[in-house]
């Protein structure tokens, strides 16, 4: 351990200033609109502030100010004393840093240890003192007023510090009362209590035989603190597991293996009293304990319920805990709105977002903040019912690993998004604080809509679903199977939301209703129980032209046989469902099938394709993954793609195809968009594709936590040959100023995506001045 010779001469004097302070956690003393800590003040991701925007203008909070010269890192932000604070990697040094609140400038910034790895860990505030831990395992102190370093402590060589990951390390300290409390890893010392005056060790919790699952050390999650009875204990996910820890000892009270995940356990617990709520990545799913004492000081963890994977699990965004609902993003490399009843563990609902990739998620004034990987970030309006879209901003340059947890603080939503700090002013005034959803119209007469809401039928648009989901969605699955394909025509598709009586059967006068629209219409069902015998009830709507099934249960055989018979239909949307190889085959009678979504089916794999291409007329085809599933498409399966020559959209993200597959794709000669991101293939697999002329949108992204793509300046000469191209995503290519010329021709883009490439400044400056009119984003 190391300790400043400054700081060492009044280390007494601040013991006894910190018997005056107080605990932070165990009994906050920061101000309700600071936010001083990972997770906020209490480490549950709520802001205690309120008068807020209740909804957003349309282009999203106004910018307060930005700044762009912190170092890389995943790290988020915290506040107090007038100041912002956090850690960043530049050039292998890393730094914590002291910014003034009201504009970004950088009043001091310390190096607190040397890395290649990412900076991970969310500095905590305490006072007149900073803890930053760097991602090797060097913990420090530092004045906040002047970055000053008072002790350092190393977690490797101080306690023998091991990593269920080779990421690094990734918590935040916790400070409680006169300690600060965090997670070396170590066998003698896998939790450890320090003095936070001095950095002297307190005590250390032994890393007993915790399970099978995972790996042994300190995982990302940071400690929480909870009390049953009399018995005050902190709570942690480490590389095994679940466990409990006596405050006053560091003595292993309870343990839990089954949450593990092999690859790395990330999101913190979430603790309400005698509860634990565990949701965890990489397909471990969550679980709810009870804390229940056994004895004298004795505390046993009961299982009240366990959800698997696909049920619900949360990749590294957090949960957040109202009440009896928990809200949060669902899926491993996803973020899909989702609310858990906590008493029981009932899916109550769960819904494709407004982003892309995971989302962390906070929550303040009765709205929660969604912040996704691909930077849109949504507010939203949730509860047990359901959620609503009150307003989205998009983070500039985001689009790669961007997973930094947002912050409310004094009225600013704070985003750190890498080297930057993108802060926007979320005070409710008379002038803003109003309602912005735009008013979308529908297809449907003034005469039928009133008809559906005399009968209390819920009825939106098309553009309603496509403004409140991810970008690569609702105008693109509905552009077929009818005559008008204008966007503002598909946005006026009706979408109507069926009530149900107690034996599940529909209405009949809302089928009388519908059957006699002279519109075509799509039935929405997203989330809900369905059974085979509902949809014979809709054979005889002419003007159905698809169903919304996202994360239904009930999709069995029997149910897809039953859909199967309603002739009409050309677009289905399976999203999530138990939809499976097998299964598939019971909708092949769906001969005038035009659109077809399969995203995040983790029963399908290539055994599927077959099935799927004998929908002739298919034009449009999602087979997104997340990256994490067991089955993925591969080359064999995409060998069955030619037999679908009229197909114009097709998504292959996340899936298992390598070059080869590409010589396949490249049959399809209508394809318009293409996504290959987080697929594994090189420049060879591009230059393969150079038959599809008629591409309009070509998404490549690469993403360093789950690679993709590995690409060159090598294949950018065959883009460029993609003349109708509109939107090109080439995020994190090896893309150079080499290319400058070749992109420069593409004259019909209007967005081009080069985050993370090695693009520098002048060659930049050359493309823009190329492409007036093209949205970069570098």
């Amino acid at each position: 351990m190391i300790m400043s010779s400054s700081f060492a001469q009044y280390s007494k004097s601040l013991c006894l200033i910190s018997l005056c302070i107080g605990t932070l956690i165990g009994s906050s003393q920061v101000s309700g609109d600071d936010w001083s800590q990972w997770r906020g003040p209490n480490r549950d991701a709520k802001s205690q502030e309120s008068g807020l925007l209740k909804s957003w203008p349309a282009d999203g909070p106004p910018l307060d100010w930005s700044v762009s010269n912190l170092g890389e890192g995943y790290a988020s932000l915290v506040v107090a004393n007038r100041q912002i604070h956090t850690i960043g990697n530049e050039s292998g040094v890393i730094y914590a840093y002291g910014l003034k609140e009201t504009n970004g400038e950088i009043l001091w910034k310390t190096k607190i240890g040397e890395s290649s790895r990412h900076a991970m860990s969310t500095p905590t505030v305490d006072g007149e003192f900073l803890y930053a831990l760097d991602p090797d395992g060097v913990l420090s102190c530092l004045l906040v007023t002047s970055g000053e370093i008072q002790w350092q402590i190393d977690f490797i060589s101080d306690f023998g510090g091991k990593l269920q990951s080779g990421r690094g390390y990734g918590e935040s300290p916790l400070i409680d009362g006169e300690n600060l409390i965090c997670t070396p890893g170590g066998d003698e010392a896998l939790i450890v209590a320090l003095n936070k005056a001095t950095g002297e060790v307190v005590w250390k919790t032994a890393a007993s035989n915790l399970g099978a699952k995972g790996k042994d050390g300190a995982a990302f999650s940071s400690i929480v603190k909870t009390q049953v009875q009399d018995v005050a204990m902190y709570v942690q996910l480490v590389g095994r597991g679940l466990v409990g820890v006596e405050c006053s000892s560091g003595r292993l009270l309870w343990s839990y293996n089954d949450i593990s995940a092999d690859i790395v356990n990330i999101p913190t617990p979430v603790v309400q009293g005698d509860l634990v709520f565990s949701a965890n990545g990489y397909n471990a799913g969550s679980v709810l304990l009870k804390l229940v004492p056994t004895g004298e000081q004795e505390i046993d963890a009961k299982e009240v319920y366990r959800l698997q994977g696909n049920q619900f699990q949360n990749h590294h965004g957090g949960v957040i805990a109202l009440g009896t609902a928990v809200i949060g993003g669902h899926g491993s490399n996803n973020g899909l709105p989702t609310c858990v009843d906590l008493e029981t563990g009932d899916i109550l609902w769960k819904r494709r977002g407004p982003g892309i990739g995971s989302a962390s998620v906070i929550h303040a004034d009765g709205r929660f903040v969604f912040r996704y990987q691909n930077g849109v970030v949504a507010l939203l309006d949730a509860d047990h019912a359901g959620f609503t879209i009150e307003g989205k901003l998009q983070i500039p340059g985001a689009g790669g690993d961007s997973w930094s947890h947002p912050v409310i603080a004094n009225g600013r939503l704070m985003l750190r998004e890498q080297n930057s700090i993108y802060v926007y002013d979320v005070r409710g005034t008379a002038a803003t604080n109003q309602e912005t959803k735009p008013q979308l119209a529908s297809a449907f007469s003034q005469e039928m809509r009133q008809a559906l809401n005399l009968h209390g039928v819920r009825h939106s648009t098309i553009g309603r679903l496509h403004a409140d989901t991810s970008a690569f969605d609702a105008q693109q699955f509905y552009r077929f199977g009818r005559s008008q394909t204008e966007d503002s025509a598909i946005e006026q598709i009706p979408v109507v939301r069926l009530r149900t009586d107690e034996q599940g059967q529909f209405d009949s006068a809302q089928l009388t209703l519908l059957q006699a629209a002279e519109q075509d219409f799509v039935l929405d069902f997203s989330s809900e129980n369905v059974a085979g015998f509902q949809f014979q009830q809709l054979s005889l709507l002419p003007r159905l032209l698809g169903l919304e099934l996202q994360f239904c249960t009930g999709i069995t055989p029997e149910t897809l046989a039953t859909i199967s018979s309603i002739g009409n239909l050309k677009t289905i949307r399976l999203v999530g469902t138990d939809i499976s190889d097998e299964s598939i085959a019971a909708l092949s009678d769906l001969k005038n099938l035009q659109s077809l979504d399969l995203e995040v089916c983790e029963s399908i794999s290539d055994q599927a394709l077959p099935v799927i291409s004998g929908f002739s007329q298919l034009r449009c085809l999602v087979l997104k993954k997340t990256a994490f599933e067991k089955l993925k498409i591969t080359d064999l399966g995409i060998a069955h793609l030619p037999k679908l020559q009229n197909l114009e959209v097709l998504s292959l993200y996340g899936n298992r195809v390598s070059d080869a597959g590409m010589k396949s794709i490249a049959s399809l000669r209508n394809l318009k968009v293409l996504d290959l991101s987080l697929v594994g293939i090189t420049d060879d697999g591009v230059n393969a594709l150079a038959p599809l002329e008629n591409l309009e949108e070509l998404y490549l992204l690469y993403n360093t936590g789950f690679a993709g793509p590995l690409l060159t300046d090598q294949c950018v000469e065959t883009i460029g040959t993609f003349q109708k191209l509109r939107h090109l995503s080439l995020v994190g290519a090896k893309v150079t100023a080499t290319s400058v010329d070749t992109l420069s021709g593409l004259k019909n883009l209007d967005q081009l995506q080069l985050q993370y490439s090695r693009l520098d400044s002048m060659g930049l400056r050359r493309l823009s001045e190329a492409l007036p009119n093209t949205k970069i984003t570098k």
